[in-house]
């Protein structure tokens, strides 16, 4: 060393690599089938599946592997079998043959536009579907027309004539759930909304009921029995009465009134909706400059408008007096027009039959079902 200095020594770096298998974290723990080789052997005491060990005392399975436990469970998770009809009691009867019973036995869901809740009868499902031609998606009803229906996100709403013809033009994206958003994506502003939507779903409702009443006359038996009137003492006469088809008109003079009442309630709306425009600075308290601001809850100056309760009176529908009891009453001249109704009924035993019976059995029960789909689309506030 020189003046008593040294030389530092060099260090060399080295790359060690380690040849071991990788290592990661399983974030689930493969299930393995309970059974005497993958479990070991096992020892049943009772209500538990015991393991047993070499060395030491026999430890018990978790539920989630134990065959004792999944076996239990299984039996409450088994569906059950349909009843046999021949063991109902007559009440059961009675409700199994109710098609009242039926329509609110489905799976209730909520309307897109109005928030309630309905049976899923009453509801109508709209999916988006590709066009053949141009592949933009259509928004169709095709639980209408199809026993098949898509595995879509559907959209849905009441189904009544008069809210479709709300959701025309820009209120029909009002149905669409962030759901059903999500799945159509890019394809959002290319979706249609067809303009005679609420005529094609009157149609195809019209053409499920003429098709059902078809079948149902042209079989033998007594499904279906032809009478005078729907009056009581015509009534009393025919057992097991289910409800009423009248072939003719329910319709009267209050029925033209209201026509006219509501387009006189639209022309004033209309006025209203001109003076709100014209003197809104005048009317609105808050539009003047100050310090304050309006209310969260405020939409607009307060104006004179009719009640909804009066403007939108309660449906009502029509029924027929059989023993005491009320039961449905449908005008086929009212629901299908006067030509598929003489449709129906030409070369049938009905085909001069002024009202028929539809007698309160289990086949009976589809046609009444779609009868009521038709009666609640067509359903309008009247007098």
């Amino acid at each position: 060393m020189k003046c008593g200095l040294y030389q530092r020594p060099r260090l060399w770096t080295q790359f060690v690599s380690y040849r071991a298998g990788r290592q990661c974290r399983f974030y689930s723990t493969p299930k393995p089938e309970p059974g005497e080789g993958s479990l070991g052997p096992t020892l049943e005491d009772g209500h538990r599946t015991l393991r047993l060990r070499r060395n030491g005392k026999p430890l018990p399975l978790p539920p989630l592997l134990d065959p004792v436990v999944l076996r239990e469970r299984g039996r409450w998770e088994q569906p059950k079998s349909r009843p046999d009809i021949a063991k109902l009691t007559p009440f059961q009867q009675k409700l199994y043959q109710n098609p009242y019973a039926h329509a609110l036995a489905v799976t209730p869901r909520q309307c897109g536009l109005t928030s309630v809740l309905l049976p899923k009868t009453f509801m109508l499902t709209l999916r988006a579907e590709p066009h053949p031609e141009t592949s933009d998606p259509w928004m169709l009803p095709l639980e209408l027309s199809s026993s098949h229906p898509s595995s879509e996100q559907p959209a849905r709403v009441v189904s009544q004539y008069f809210a479709l013809k709300f959701l025309q033009r820009t209120n029909w994206s009002k149905i669409m759930s962030p759901r059903f958003k999500e799945k159509l994506r890019n394809k959002l502003h290319k979706l249609v909304w067809r303009e005679d939507l609420p005529d094609l779903i009157l149609s195809l409702l019209q053409k499920n009921v003429v098709g059902k009443l078809r079948w149902h006359m042209e079989k033998p038996g007594n499904r279906l029995v032809a009478c005078a009137s729907p009056h009581k003492l015509d009534l009393e006469p025919i057992e097991d009465v289910s409800c009423v088809l009248y072939l003719d008109s329910l319709q009267t003079p209050a029925d033209e009134l209201q026509e006219k009442a509501e387009a006189i309630v639209a022309k004033v709306e209309a006025m209203i909706s001109q003076l709100v425009k014209k003197f809104g600075k005048v009317l609105d308290p808050h539009a003047a400059a100050g310090t304050h601001h309006p209310p969260p809850w405020f939409r607009g100056p307060v104006v004179p408008h009719l009640q909804p309760r009066k403007r939108f009176a309660p449906l009502r529908f029509s029924t027929a007096d059989w023993r005491g009891r009320r039961v449905a009453l449908y005008s086929l001249h009212d629901m299908l027009g006067e030509e598929k109704m003489r449709e129906l009924v030409r070369g049938t035993q009905f085909e001069k039959a002024t009202c028929i019976v539809i007698k309160g059995e289990r086949n009976n029960i589809k046609p009444q079902m779609l009868l009521m789909q038709l009666q609640a689309f067509l359903a309008m506030p009247g007098p």
